[in-house]
């Protein structure tokens, strides 16, 4: 039987818990200018939890219309420009003398002045895609001048402005709402909600103990919250061996003027009058981020849509946020009365009180310490056959992993689906995937093979790979079914408003399709008679768009044109159409 080798150079990564450590910034000095003119109503706040991070801003309402005035809210040069249809779309970054950055994202258009310096660099590397430009100190603006205006581009699903404030020489989010302009312009009088509480079995390890955990909803009656029926909570079914006691609690904030559920800012967890934990979100590390899926209890937000923050951390959580961690609690300690005061930004708060019974059953068995049934997140771990292959390194899932590996021996692919965990499962960062390519195929270009994840609806999504000695090696972020595959057609160019003939005098946009049935698009390029022009893609109408402006027109002239484009896929397949229009 031979393997493949695994050379472990593994990188070294903080994955336990650290102390709170307070920024020093003056809240209460710095005074900001609002980044818009229209009344701040927010749509989301800072510290909300997302599908894998926690919201690092403000979504600021822009009564549902692109195109409202955007300004700077101090003096200071623009650091930063992004244009992508993912992620912020269009963001602008300003760094200010106070030691600040602003960021303002999903805007829909520059000023003259900027979208000058943004075109000249789209123009020079031929891509729509501006990662990042860094202007130094050559473009200054003032406090309150008109830097953009807002709109709804990448990952945005309604028009707004995402605005954040940095530290600068960290980069580290800053929750705005603690700086005194927004506590004053942003109007909150509304306590946070608590819709419940769960309790867990845990262990140093993890809190995902099969059965053990229980969810008793809060409601309110009169003027005061009540648990249980204000009985105290049995908590023998769930004592465990080698276990303590965890508590979460499902905490939700809306602000003023409007309805959307937010994330709430400071809690505090005591038991017979001392305290246990406490977590305040005033900054968010991005190198962290992510392990807000260690921080919240995942499922339970994937399911049913619930916010639990765990008083709690287990092994793998390096975030900063924990003034206090001594949530996990022996059983025989466990029983009194527990207060959770939970607070939003503006101070506005809420305290439930509780009630837990003694411990007094024999405890059931840890299927935790059972030998050889678990891959643990602080470990190395791999998984070896002779034509599937896992390496995981320590640090990149965050719960015990049951070792669960299935194969499908009947398989449209190119080789059998192997199964290792569950899609459903969250991982923190990418692990070695390797399945070695069938001899029926060994003749096949190699660079063209590649690792395919499908999902748990049945997609497949391309992780590529690289071919070496026979195997194909791709990175997944996912758990999941994983297949071999082969990418060698080009992708399809289908234009959507103009064809071979086409007259376009009164047009205002040329727009198309690219479609890839694999790897994905990499690249796609346009030219107006041999010289390029933008072209965007609007990942919302899911079309590639040609503008017919300012930039492209005075490239067109009267008669016939040639427009050309050009495209690329993540496996080196191209593709280049063109077609004669008449202006």
């Amino acid at each position: 039987m031979k393997y493949l080798i695994f050379i472990l150079t593994f990188t070294a990564i903080a994955v336990h818990g650290q102390n709170y450590v307070p920024k020093t910034i003056d809240f209460e000095a710095i005074e900001f200018a609002a980044p818009m003119e229209i009344p701040l109503i927010l749509a989301g706040n800072f510290g909300e939890m997302r599908g894998n991070h926690f919201h690092t801003g403000l979504d600021i309402k822009t009564k549902g219309v692109i195109g409202q005035k955007v300004i700077a809210i101090e003096d200071g040069y623009i650091s930063r420009v992004r244009v992508s249809p993912w992620g912020y779309g269009n963001a602008l970054y300003i760094d200010h003398p106070n030691g600040t950055t602003s960021l303002y994202a999903h805007l829909s258009k520059f000023p003259a002045a900027i979208d000058s310096l943004v075109y000249a660099q789209q123009a020079f590397t031929e891509s729509y895609i501006v990662d990042e430009i860094v202007l130094q100190d050559s473009f200054f603006v003032k406090k309150g001048q008109l830097i953009a205006y807002s709109g709804n581009s990448g990952s945005s699903y309604a028009p707004h402005l995402h605005f954040e404030v940095r530290e600068t020489a960290t980069e580290h989010a800053l929750n705005p709402l603690l700086f005194k302009t927004f506590q004053t312009k942003i109007k909150d009088s509304t306590p946070p909600k608590v819709s419940g509480i769960k309790l867990y079995a845990i262990t140093e390890k993890g809190y995902m103990i099969p059965g053990k955990s229980k969810y008793y909803t809060c409601r309110l009656v009169g003027k005061k919250w009540v648990i249980n029926e204000n009985k105290p909570i049995d908590i023998n079914g769930l004592v465990t061996e080698n276990s303590m006691l965890g508590i979460g609690f499902h905490t939700t904030d809306k602000l003023d003027a409007a309805g959307n559920v937010c994330g709430v800012h400071h809690t505090v967890l005591s038991h017979n009058g001392a305290k246990k934990h406490e977590q305040q979100i005033d900054y968010v590390n991005f190198d962290h981020n992510r392990f807000l899926n260690s921080h919240q209890d995942y499922y339970e937000f994937k399911q049913n849509k619930k916010n639990i923050h765990k008083n709690f951390t287990t092994v793998i959580n390096p975030l900063t946020i924990y003034p206090q961690n001594d949530g996990k609690i022996k059983w025989e300690d466990c029983a009194g009365t527990y207060e959770f005061e939970v607070f939003d930004a503006h101070g506005n708060g809420h305290v439930v009180s509780f009630t837990l019974s003694n411990a007094e059953k024999t405890p059931s068995s840890n299927p935790f310490d059972k030998e050889g049934a678990y891959y643990f997140p602080d470990e190395v771990n791999t998984y070896i056959t002779d034509d599937f292959q896992v390496l995981i390194e320590p640090g990149c899932f965050y719960e015990p992993l049951q070792k669960v590996v299935r194969i499908d021996s009947i398989s449209k692919y190119l080789s059998k689906i192997y199964q290792f965990s569950e899609y459903t499962i969250p991982v923190q960062s990418k692990y070695d995937v390797r399945i070695k390519v069938p001899e029926t195929y060994r003749g096949l270009p190699g660079y063209k093979f590649g690792v395919g994840l499908i999902s748990d609806r049945g997609y497949l999504s391309f992780l590529g790979g690289n071919y070496v000695g026979g195997w194909v090696e791709g990175r997944a972020r996912n758990f999941g079914r994983f297949v071999l595959v082969i990418d060698t057609i080009a992708p399809k160019i289908t234009p959507l408003d103009f064809k071979e003939g086409k007259v376009i005098t009164k047009f205002n946009t040329l727009e198309l399709e690219i479609h890839d049935n694999m790897a994905g698009i990499m690249e796609y390029k346009a030219y107006l008679n041999d010289k390029w022009v933008l072209m965007e893609y609007n990942r919302k109408k899911k079309r590639y768009i040609i503008p017919l402006d300012a930039h492209s027109r005075p490239t067109l002239v009267k008669g016939k044109n040639k427009v050309r484009i050009t495209s690329k896929d993540w496996k080196g397949n191209e593709v280049e159409k063109s077609y004669t229009l008449i202006y």
